[in-house]
């Protein structure tokens, strides 16, 4: 195959037709008929289904992620989905001098949850989860995934919350829970002693390893928390200089280091067959699927519209739309993702790839943008914004999402990937369609903190082009 790298034949008749498009002239006096079905150039339209197949993650970094979330849930298309969350805990700038007369009285728990994820839009039901503190620590410079899990040690305490979906109350309060006095007491005579572990986030933990938050039974939920708001309290009183008994209160907050767990069992789903480590795969029915926080992705394959472009001599593609079909008709409840991404990729699956610019050490996309057109840099152009798009918000009754792609198909018709080696994944046409994350920081990515996902048939996904030919 030719890549479609195709070069216009020269002839009269070829040379003018550039001419149509920016003449002033009377297209008849230029000898040119514009009749779309009988004219000197014929415009037309064709639709492809593309093949497409799945295609599950190594495991992604969940390292310092903005998720503090916790829940289970079983869904008849993605198995059994739980999660957890594992966290340092942070000090506060200062560290109070307590008095002789200081008392331990209780420590308490604030927590506030932002999300509700889940494939069933289910009210009236507890969702119930459980602090521990770690048995093992989170050691600062390593690396941590969703599928990492830590020893759990004692157990801190017990939070029920009541779960009515769009309930303003729950999302804009913080609610309160007793936790275990042996902790409390535990911090307070380190506290007390003014002991040198209050001296940074990692002398505390060292001793203290963290917390986890985990499911207890009975949730068919994954609840997100408010990190920013989240606050373990030890409450304490003094006799202060006026020979008064008062209250004072020391918080924690979530520490810098901490990651979360996300597990699939895919088991009697139609993914069933699936094996991580990018491996390809099919599902067992005509669906494909996507879920963010498991990394699965669908891929796909350009070769019907190469096929096709080989075919046909001096075809100037006009647009080109890929389509999603059938997303907004998921069930109710689904949290699909408002958009989509797309990257090449190639047989072995590879995660998108990225170049450094000069000695720059931080490759982002919207740098790499400006080379896309000229090549002067080995790059892999993939989709970084304008002129080329991610998928867009389904509009109003539409129920897909649309990708414009004429810039990428003009551009291996007009030659400017004849360079295979700047363009290795472009030049096979296989695209990874995912939620919005970020290559290089897939941790701080939202897509990578809930479960969103969807399914469409295999037959919408589409690549529709609108082409001209001459009529020679």
């Amino acid at each position: 195959m030719n890549l479609l790298v195709k070069k216009l034949k020269v002839s009269a008749a070829i040379l003018l037709v550039p001419l149509f498009f920016v003449s002033c002239e009377d297209p008849g006096k230029i000898g040119l008929d514009i009749d779309p079905k009988n004219g000197s150039i014929l415009t037309e339209y064709k639709e492809f289904v593309l093949p497409s197949t799945q295609v599950q993650f190594d495991p992604r970094s969940t390292l310092n992620s903005f998720s503090f979330q916790a829940g289970e849930y079983t869904d008849a298309d993605f198995g059994t989905i739980s999660s957890k969350s594992y966290s340092w805990l942070g000090l506060q700038s200062t560290t109070p001098t307590l008095s002789e007369t200081a008392t331990y009285i209780s420590t308490t728990l604030s927590i506030q949850f932002s999300s509700i994820y889940g494939s069933e839009g289910e009210n009236g039901r507890f969702g119930s989860f459980e602090i521990y503190q770690l048995a093992d620590p989170i050691i600062d410079g390593s690396d941590y995934t969703r599928v990492d899990e830590l020893a759990l040690g004692a157990l801190l305490g017990n939070i029920e919350i009541l779960i009515q979906e769009n309930d303003t109350l729950q999302t804009d309060s913080l609610f309160s829970f007793t936790i275990s006095d042996e902790f409390g007491q535990a911090v307070f005579d380190k506290l007390a002693a003014n002991d040198g572990i209050f001296d940074s986030d990692m002398a505390f933990n060292a001793l203290f390893k963290g917390i986890a938050i985990v499911p207890s039974g009975g949730n068919n939920k994954i609840l997100q928390f408010n990190p920013t708001t989240f606050s373990i309290k030890l409450n304490y009183s003094e006799v202060n200089s006026a020979s008064e008994i008062v209250e004072r209160t020391y918080s924690f907050n979530l520490g810098e280091m901490n990651f979360f767990y996300l597990k699939s069992d895919l088991s009697g789903t139609p993914l069933s067959n699936m094996i991580p480590d990018n491996q390809e795969r099919e599902p067992n029915d005509d669906y494909r699927y996507m879920q963010a926080g498991t990394m699965i992705a669908i891929k796909t394959d350009l070769e019907p519209l190469f096929m096709f472009m080989d075919t046909i001599e001096n075809i100037i593609v006009q647009k080109a739309d890929l389509t999603i079909g059938d997303i907004a008709s998921n069930r109710p409840g689904s949290s699909f993702p408002i958009s989509l991404n797309a990257f090449f990729t190639d047989d072995a699956n590879t995660w998108p790839g990225l170049a450094e610019i000069s000695n720059d050490t931080i490759s982002v996309f919207a740098i790499l943008q400006d080379e896309f057109i000229t090549q002067t840099i080995p790059v892999f152009p993939g989709y970084y914004g304008s002129p080329q798009e991610i998928f867009l918000d389904p509009i109003e009754n539409d129920i897909f999402n649309k990708a414009t792609m004429s810039n990428y198909i003009q551009n291996l018709h007009n030659g400017g990937y004849e360079d295979v080696s700047k363009t290795p994944l472009e030049q096979q046409g296989k695209l990874i369609l995912f939620a919005p994350t970020s290559s290089v920081e897939p941790q701080s990515s939202p897509s990578h903190t809930v479960t969103n996902f969807f399914k469409v048939h295999k037959d919408s996904i589409r690549l529709k082009i609108y082409y001209s030919i001459p009529n020679l």
